[in-house]
Parts: structure tokens; sequence; C-alpha cells
């Protein structure tokens, strides 16, 4: 197998490894070169994208209800017990458990402390099995257990979290991290599925850009038939599927075009029964049969594609972009370097001023092109403000709708009984405004994620013609007909050599048919959802394109709550009479809130932050390339003033940089290549074309 073989191999955890591996060895070399020959920004570039890769690792939480065995499973995918797991719901914090060849347990505190434990005192920190470790765990942020074990080895941090409905504040921690993660696994039991709140789960509080990168695993206990397991895990699938298509619809509109995307997208939810128990016991006494009757298996491969092939291929594009980004800028520097030193000192400076005064011109076309995304931006915050003018109004008659259709008699009026009463009332008017709000803020977003995609989709044009003057910057210091000093034609140099590794549509044009996006991060097109897209390419908050919604649920429930005073109503009031007032308790409470939250405001740093976005990484990008192709300029201008001619040495050291920077581009660009193949192939698979 050659080398670029090797590389474009990413389906499984290792050969991911080794191809994110190669591909950094690679932006090295290019660091090197680009530093050898004085490309400081494309130096700086690349110094920045190995840093952050440095860490790179996939993070996956393990949620679900309590008892729903997620500790269990945890230790099966682990091996071995490494997790506290028991009859009574254990886990009271975040548990992550990461890599190392020495056991043991960071456990950080609420105030700031943290505390290195021994493993085997891990269940005293973190569980609720006792009165002593319960406090304990209430003190806790998160505990890190440090394990050698082969599934983490292959960069993989585990978290197990706490039971979604066990304790409110645990579930709300637990929901906290589900933007920041690279996938979920959500357990639910065969001897329970879809309990109400796993149900709510689904409909309300799981957003629709997230079941892409969701596993459900149906935990079976051994007490069905095959036939009645199987009907189980499918009835769950049924339900899913629907779930996450009504909350689509309701989002997206049924009849929209972004719907139908999504449709075809996301495909069939991934659903998945297993016996985690049963395959904790065969992994430990090492029995392949029992792990196969487990079908844990199919679990693990499952994780092992979503992690690989479908969120892993965004980092190896981001990778394989900046060497094509990158190598190209030092090929384009060689051979300028070459041409510009062997030109008389005339034809040189002619050819330099026109060179200055196509950069200029280039900077000149994008400013243009920031107008124009301002000028989008502004446009999506006009097309959203009606539905901004008519937020408070739109969440204000839901709590209205809630207090007229809620079942009273006469009986409720007992004093007891009436405050009872109007717990349930404000109980039932507080989830329906969350859910309101929720629905609203998520088709925002989704206006806001269209737009800023068709910005990004228009500004291909841009791409064009920017690389298209780059090109003829570098093609104005080409000589037609080089002569060596023996008289013999000498454009065989670095020409041949670009030729000879097939990256001239790389060299000259920056493109490779079916491959776009260079100056957005080059995966245009790759990502199944646009949020995953701001996250990854144009480096916003990673929790960013949920804030709305997290932000509309906390800041209405906790005013809301706190605010209410119906209790001071008198007792003997009659239903209508008791409901009218009630609503003018609320709408007291709206119109607090209306003052201290605004809503308009927050969303206008939204829209222009993604915009803002999109502006910065083609600041970015071009001046990395424009800069150093100026200094370049400069820095040919001195030398010329220094000599007339480029030495054989000097040949031979530019020939040497374009050969290594060649073949590094076209890995990048096989690369590059075979992930868009997969991810089309991908999408054909989920939509059953």
């Amino acid at each position: 197998m050659d080398q670029t073989e090797k590389m474009i191999n990413y389906t499984t955890y290792s050969s991911y490894k080794d191809t994110v591996a190669s591909l950094t060895e690679d932006l090295t070399e290019l660091l090197e070169l680009s530093e050898e020959i004085s490309l400081n920004n494309t130096a700086d570039s690349i110094r920045e994208t190995l840093e952050k890769s440095a860490d790179e690792h996939f993070e996956v939480a393990i949620v679900g209800e309590f008892k729903r065995g997620k500790s269990t499973l945890i230790n099966a995918m682990l091996g071995q017990d490494v997790l506290p797991a028991d009859v009574l719901p254990a886990t009271a914090t975040l548990n992550r458990v990461t890599y190392s060849e020495e056991p043991y347990v960071q456990v950080e505190y609420k105030d700031g402390r943290s505390e290195r434990v021994d493993i085997d005192q891990l269940e005293n920190y973190v569980t609720k099995l006792t009165l002593e470790s319960e406090e304990v765990a209430e003190t806790v942020k998160e505990a890190t257990v440090y394990y050698d074990t082969d599934f983490c080895r292959n960069n993989v941090d585990i978290i197990d979290t706490p039971g979604l409905n066990d304790d409110e504040q645990m579930t709300n921690v637990t929901l906290s991290i589900l933007p920041k993660i690279d996938a979920a696994v959500f357990v639910i039991s065969a001897n329970s599925p879809f309990s109400q709140f796993e149900k709510d789960f689904l409909e309300k509080k799981m957003l629709t850009s997230d079941v892409g990168r969701i596993i459900f695993v149906v935990n079976c206990f051994g007490t069905f038939s095959p036939d009645d397991e199987n009907k189980i895990v499918e009835t769950v699938r049924a339900r899913i599927t629907k779930y996450v298509m009504d909350k689509a619809k309701a989002v997206m509109g049924e009849d929209s075009r972004e719907f139908a995307v999504y449709k075809r997208k996301i495909g069939t939810p991934r659903v998945i029964g297993v016996y985690a128990k049963r395959a904790l016991t065969a992994k430990k006494i090492e029995d392949q049969g029992l792990l196969e009757d487990s079908n844990f298996p199919e679990f693990e491969r499952a994780l092992e594609t979503l992690l690989t092939k479908e969120r892993g291929a965004i980092t190896l594009q981001i990778l394989a972009n900046k060497i094509t980004n990158s190598g190209t800028e030092i090929l384009r520097s060689v051979v300028m370097q070459e041409n510009a030193l062997m030109m008389a000192n005339d034809e040189f400076m002619e050819r330099y001023d026109a060179a200055i005064e196509e950069i200029d011109d280039i900077r000149n076309k994008k400013r243009m092109e920031f107008v124009k995304i301002n000028n989008a931006a502004n446009q999506v915050f006009d097309d959203l403000k009606p539905v901004l003018d008519n937020y408070w109004d739109n969440i204000e008659e839901a709590a209205m709708s809630v207090i007229d259709a809620y079942p009273m008699s006469s009986g409720d009026f007992k004093r007891d009984q009436l405050k009872i009463v109007t717990g349930k009332l404000t109980e039932r008017i507080r989830d329906s405004i969350q859910d309101r709000a929720q629905i609203i803020c998520e088709q925002i977003q989704n206006s806001i994620n269209i737009a800023v995609s068709c910005e990004a989709e228009r500004l291909q044009a841009f791409e064009d013609e920017f690389f298209a003057s780059v090109t003829k910057i570098q093609q104005m210091f080409i000589i037609p007909e080089k002569i060596s000093k023996n008289g013999t034609a000498a454009d065989k140099g670095i020409g041949a050599v670009l030729g000879s590794f097939g990256v001239g549509a790389a060299f000259l044009g920056f493109r490779e048919a079916g491959v776009k996006g260079a100056l957005l991060g080059g995966v245009t097109g790759l990502v199944s959802f646009s949020s995953i897209f701001f996250t990854a390419i144009l480096a916003l908050s990673p929790a960013w394109p949920i804030a709305l919604s997290l932000m509309a649920v906390a800041g209405l429930a906790g005013t809301f709550i706190s605010g209410l005073a119906i209790d001071k109503l008198l007792i003997n009031e009659r239903i209508d009479k008791y409901k009218t007032n009630f609503k003018t308790q609320v709408r007291k409470q709206f119109h607090e809130m209306r003052l201290t939250n605004d809503f308009t405001e927050t969303v206008r740093r939204q829209v222009y932050s993604a915009f803002d976005g999109l502006k910065a990484r083609i600041e970015e990008e071009t001046e990395i390339i424009l800069r150093d192709t100026q200094e370049t300029l400069d820095n040919l201008n001195a030398l010329k003033n220094e000599k007339n001619d480029v030495s054989e040495r000097e040949m031979d050291r530019l020939h040497n940089i374009a050969q290594k920077a060649s073949a590094i581009v076209a890995d990048a660009y096989a690369v590059r290549k075979a992930v868009a193949e997969t991810n089309d192939q991908q999408v054909q698979t989920a939509s059953g074309t």
C-alpha cells in the first residue's frame, strides 16, 4: 500500500490516528519549508493549526435517565469495572474517563480546588451510594478518571453523566455539556422504553441538529425473547424518527427546502439493542462468542464510524486544507523567486509594480465583498424583525392558552387544594413558555444558519476571483523560455516537478474539481448541518447555535417562577375570576421580563457575530497569502539590487523545496477528495438513494 492510500484510510480509530499523525507530520515539514523561504505569515498560520490539533481528541457523553445502565455500558466499552455501578442511582457528578498508563482520579471541586485520589476511592467522591459520598459529590464539579484502557488509548474520552431526571440540577449539568461533545450515546432501557421524560427530552430538549451525533442504545437485560427484543428496538426507532421529524417540521417548516435536505441527510436514527452487562462479562473472560451474542460489537462499530468517518472527517479536511493552502503558497513563492532572480532588473521592477497594484486591487475587491456580507447580515436581521417584535406576545399567548385550558372545579378553591392547583398551573405555564420559546429560537437560529450558508456559497465567486488574481501575480514572473548558462533550455526545473506530482491545478488555480471553500476551511458542502460548519470552520463558540434557546428557557423560567404571587388571590373567587386574575399576574410578569430581557439585541448579536465569522475567516486566509506574496516580492526586490543572477546551488535548493511541497500537496488533495466522496456516499446511504 502506497503512502497516499495509507493516508486516506481513516475508518477505524487506529487508522484515523495514523492519518491525523501523517497530516500533522506533513504540516510540520511545510512549516520548516515556509520558514526556509521566509514565508512568515504562512509559517505562523501552520504553527497555530498544529497547536490546535495537538490536543485533538473525541468526547463521547453517555446520557439517559437514571438506572438505564449507563455506567455498566461504559464499563463494557472499557472492558473492565472502572466506574461504580449499583442497583440504586449511582452517578452524582460528571465523570470523565481518559487514557493514562497510571490509574488515578483527579477531582475538581466547584470552589476551584483540585485533588488527586486513588482510583479505588472514586465512589466516595462521585456517587449517591452513601449519605457521606452524596454530600461530597455535591461539592464536586467533575472527576477525571485516568485509566489504561484500549478504548481511551484511541484519543477518545468518555463522559459519564448523572441521570437526566434524577435531580434537576444534575439534569441541567448534563444538558449543558451536550453542545460541546462530539457524540452522545442515549441509553434507553428495554424494560421501560420511552418514559414521559425521554419523550419530552427528544421533543423539547434535543435540538434538530443533535440527532446526527447521537446513538440510541436500547439496553436489554435478558428478560425478553429475541423477537420481542427486535420489536422493542424497532418501536424505539420508529418513535425517535417521529419525534425528530416532528421537531424538524416545527422548526424548518414541512414544505421547506431545508426540511427536505434535513430529511435526506439525517436518514434513519441510529438505534441499537445491546446487552451491556453480558458484554462486560464477555470482555472480562475474553469470550468472543458471548461478546457477539451481546450485540455490543455492532454498537462499537457504529460509534467508531460516527467519530471517525463523520466527526473526524471535519478535522481531516481542516488539516488537509491547511496543507494545500500552505503548500501551494510555498510552490508559488518558489517559482516567483526562481523566475524573478533570472529577470533583468528593469523587467523585474515593471512586473513588481504591476504585482503590487494587483494586490491592492484584490484588497479593494475584498472590502467590497465585506460590504455585501454586512448587507446580508442587515437583511437577515430585518427579515427577523417581525418574529422578534412578536416574540413576547407569542410567549405570553402560550401562557394564556394554558390558563384558559386548565381544568378546574369548585373543589379546587379549598385553601390547601388551591395551593396545589396554583403550583401545577404555574408549572404547566413554565413548560409551555419554555417549549414555545425554544421552537421560536430554533427557528430564528435556523434562519441565521441558512443565510450564512447561502452567503458562504455566494463567496465562492470571490474565492475564484481571488485565486485567479493570485495566479495572475505568479504568472507575471514566469519567463516563457528560460535559458541556462550553457545555452540549453532550462524550463525543466520547478515546472517539471509540479507536473510530475499532478498538482498543476492546485498550484495554478488552487482548486480541484469537487473541492470547494479554501478560504472558509475547505469543507463547504462537506458537513451535514451548518451548526457543525460554524463551530469547526468559523471557530465560533461551540455552544453558539443553541445560545438563543438556552437564554430563552433559563431566563423565562427563572423570572416567571420567582415573580408570581398568585397565592394572595381570594379563595372564594369563582373559576373565571381566578383565571382572569391569574392572567393579570402573568401579564405583569411578562411586562417586567420584557424590560429586563432584550431578546432583540441578543438575536442581533447572534446574526452579526455569524456573518463576522465569515469575514474574519476570509480576512485571515487572504491576508496570509497577500502578505507573504508582498513580502516575497519585497525581499526579491532587495536581492535584485545585490545580484543579477541565481546560482546553480540556489536553483537546486529551490527545486528541492518545490519537490517536497508538491508531494505533500498531492497527498493532501487526495485526502480532501476521499473525505468528500465518503461524505457523499453517507448522504446517499442515509437518503436511500
